[in-house]
């Protein structure tokens, strides 16, 4: 029974130490992107006329609705263009902005530098922080990553 546990025990700590790992390798990779020029794989979709946010999706991701309306409140404000991307669809645009989770939503700049990587939910407020914080070129390059839905 004692060798049942420990066995369980090992277990689930290798299983949470892969999980960390994998979550460390996929904001390494975001923010590899980030501070950069936008792929040539996204010049045709970005609007020039100011910044957009690249909004990668998945067709069973479940706080992707969640994120939509807030990427709606944002367009409805005019606070920057918006490019829906299904990831899944999108592979090559998801690996070069270093995406390996939805939602994720990438602020790029009128001057197409990546400006900051968000992996997961980001609320209208947050984009609209990052959007204000831009500037002309790219000041505080940032990759967030978050674990909880927000409201």
């Amino acid at each position: 029974m004692v060798e049942r546990v420990l066995i369980l025990g090992f277990v689930a700590a290798a299983v949470v130490t892969f999980a960390l790992v994998v979550r460390a390798l996929a904001r390494r990779r975001a923010a590899a992107a980030s501070g950069r020029p936008a792929p040539p794989v996204l010049w045709s979709r970005l609007s020039g006329q100011g910044p957009t946010v690249i909004y990668l999706y998945g067709p069973h991701c479940g706080s992707c609705a969640e994120q939509e309306r807030a990427l709606d409140e944002l367009k409805a404000h005019g606070a920057a263009a918006v490019v829906r991307l299904d990831a899944t669809r999108e592979r090559e645009v998801a690996g070069a902005l270093g995406i390996a989770t939805v939602p994720s939503t990438v602020i790029i700049s009128t001057d197409r530098w990546v400006h900051a990587v968000n992996l997961g939910y980001r609320s209208r407020q947050a984009l609209t922080v990052q959007l204000d914080g831009m500037g002309g070129n790219p000041v505080d390059h940032r990759v967030a990553m978050s674990s909880t839905r927000r409201p």
